[in-house]
């Protein structure tokens, strides 16, 4: 059984209110007798369900292009319950108890917070959500040394609430310079329902969009082996 953990991305997607929403125009109408329906896209890299790549915050980091198919597939999943709150900053008090269940060789991890319930009520989501700080982050990091990619289902490893402390979060998170040894994937915005079953792979499928640090993405995975 296969499951989808990322939203479908439109012009209602919850987004910044200082930045531009995704836009949708049609350039051909079947209705209007043209010979097909087409479409304009126009979208942020990092609007709806996206995967950050190390470019994102590390100057010589690794684009989202410059991932082959096999680095996009996980098999070592774990999903971890970190109930949060509005403005809530992420530290190792609220990971300790969680990644108590997760293997150690994972190398995806699902943090389920339950915020992404409050994702219809697009300036709660957006501007009171939780977030990581770089204690977190390198706590995390840490705990698991095969982690290749984290997903939450909150709008960001940054808070609007705690910008300064996701930057550093997301500069340990990616493997820039100075602040970490190594990189891993930070999926966000994921949709991350409740009553998953156990999981045996996960795959990120990003748009490969030459020059992007990041991208929009599919995210889906395996529930059993097939």
């Amino acid at each position: 059984m296969l499951i989808q953990f990322s939203h479908h991305l439109s012009e209602q997607t919850p987004f910044y209110a200082s930045l531009p929403k995704p836009k949708l125009n049609q350039l051909y109408d079947l209705g209007k007798g043209d010979p097909c329906n087409s479409f304009y896209l126009t979208t942020s890299n990092h609007a709806g369900t996206h995967v950050d790549a190390p470019r994102h915050f590390c100057r010589e980091g690794r684009p989202i292009t410059d991932y082959t198919l096999s680095e996009l597939v996980f098999t070592r999943p774990s999903l971890v319950d970190v109930p949060l709150v509005d403005d809530e900053l992420i530290e190792p008090r609220h990971l300790e108890p969680a990644l108590r269940n997760a293997a150690p060789d994972s190398d995806i991890v699902l943090l389920r917070s339950s915020f992404g319930g409050y994702r219809g009520d697009e300036r709660r989501y957006v501007d009171r959500a939780p977030g990581f700080g770089r204690d977190a982050a390198a706590f995390l990091m840490e705990r698991l040394p095969r982690l290749r990619a984290l997903a939450v289902d909150f709008m960001s490893i940054s808070s609007p609430t705690h910008e300064a402390a996701g930057a550093e979060a997301h500069r340990v998170f990616l493997g820039c310079a100075g602040d970490s040894n190594r990189s891993i994937l930070l999926v966000e915005d994921a949709l991350l329902p409740a009553g998953l079953p156990p999981l045996s792979r996960i795959f990120i499928i990003p748009w490969m969009f030459d020059g992007l640090d990041s991208a929009p993405c599919t995210m889906f995975g395996e529930a059993g082996h097939g």
